[in-house]
């Protein structure tokens, strides 16, 4: 995580800023505030900054004054300035110290947030070209194992051109797909891959993993019932400052493993929900089937009834109700001479003009039909059998 200091004497625009940062930048800065030069000062002497961003003109000490200061103390530093129309000489000096931008006030949210893109890919950089050398894997961010860092301690290897942003969309997409579908075993595995691919030291940097771990464990406290805002924001904090990889990797895995057991709990209880409304339609499809009526039944909202029983079914409990009864009429042509008016009461259909349409378009024929036809169409309406096991 990046410190970034926003040195500014308007409570306005201070406001702007770390609103701006905040939402278009999530989890990447730990902000730090000031209203004016020598506050500013203060603060890089006791925390080290990554980027300053400071008005050209504040009390006590000028921007360019405090720039000038936070260059011996960061001489790496970012600096972004920000200035007014008439401030010409100003931004001449900011220049010279090697400032990589200016922004006029009032700051511009695309021009603002632009400029900030461009320093996080400077930073970045760097951080990935110091990855690639010995030095950093003597102590290495991948393991505290000496063996591991040394396995990494080559001189040159090969670095992804593009390693941030390229497939993790669609990992996280898959994974986040897993847990919409309930699928615990699938979630668990297609982590575990990514965690594997997360501790390849030769192919990604630092940033990149802990931006990876930090998306992760987003996606899965926002499906676990009961974690706050604040219990993400805790652990995210923790990902970014951690030294090695393996102590990040376990907070992944215990969120991981909670949500996995979520997701079988709520699967046992959704399969036995489902198969009690199963039995139950099985037993009472002559008879008015609601949605309502099953929900309370098994005691669940009917929203939540729906979408499980599709889960489970594959089928909606609509087309589920439908088929059964649809099967059950068939056999009811198969094996006896009742008439079709009384079939049609028999399986749940009080109108026998509405039975008859949705026999014919799931089977082809009418109810008659059908009937008539027995000795030629033996396997006809097999459509849908399976799912009424």
């Amino acid at each position: 995580m990046y410190h970034i200091l926003i040195a500014e004497d308007e409570q306005v625009e201070r406001t702007l800023v770390r609103f701006l940062l905040t939402r278009e930048f999530p989890y990447v800065f730990q902000l730090h505030e000031a209203a004016n030069g020598k506050e500013a000062l203060e603060i890089m002497k006791t925390q080290k900054i990554h980027i300053l961003l400071t008005d050209v003109q504040m009390p006590f000490i000028s921007g360019i004054d405090l720039a000038k200061a936070a260059r011996e103390l960061e001489p790496d530093l970012e600096i972004l300035f920000f200035s007014g129309f008439d401030d010409f000489e100003y931004v001449q000096n900011a220049l010279l110290l090697h400032a990589v931008n200016y922004i006029l006030k009032p700051v511009n949210p695309e021009n603002f947030c632009q400029t900030i893109t461009n320093i996080l890919e400077r930073l970045n950089s760097k951080e990935i070209v110091y990855a690639k050398s010995k030095s950093y894997y003597n102590d290495s961010f991948f393991d505290d194992n000496p063996e591991s860092a040394s396995k990494c301690s080559t001189e040159e290897f090969p670095l992804r051109k593009e390693e941030d942003t390229g497939s993790l969309p669609q990992m996280l997409e898959k994974i986040s797909s897993a847990v919409s579908l309930g699928k615990a075993d699938l979630l668990i595995s297609l982590t575990e891959d990514l965690l594997l691919e997360c501790s390849d030291c030769t192919a990604h940097s630092p940033t990149w993993v802990r931006y990876t771990c930090v998306s992760l464990l987003q996606l899965f406290m926002e499906a676990i019932p009961g974690q706050s805002r604040c219990d993400f924001e805790d652990n995210a904090d923790q990902i970014y400052s951690l030294r090695y990889f393996t102590d990040i990797r376990k907070i992944v895995r215990k969120y991981l493993h909670l949500l996995a057991d979520r997701l079988r709990q709520e699967s046992d209880g959704a399969n036995y929900a489902v198969y009690q409304i199963k039995q139950y339609i099985h037993a009472h499809y002559s008879e008015d089937l609601t949605l309502n009526l099953l929900a309370d039944y098994v005691y669940l909202s009917p929203n939540y009834v729906s979408t499980i029983f599709t889960k489970v079914t594959g089928l909606s409990l609509h087309r589920y109700i439908k088929q059964f009864r649809m099967k059950k009429a068939r056999e009811l042509l198969e094996s006896g001479n009742m008439k079709v008016s009384e079939i049609s009461r028999a399986v749940g259909y009080p109108t026998a003009s509405y039975f008859i349409k949705t026999f014919q378009e799931m089977y082809g024929v009418t109810p008659n039909s059908y009937r008539a036809n027995l000795s030629i169409l033996p396997s006809t309406g097999k459509e849908g059998d399976e799912h009424q096991q």
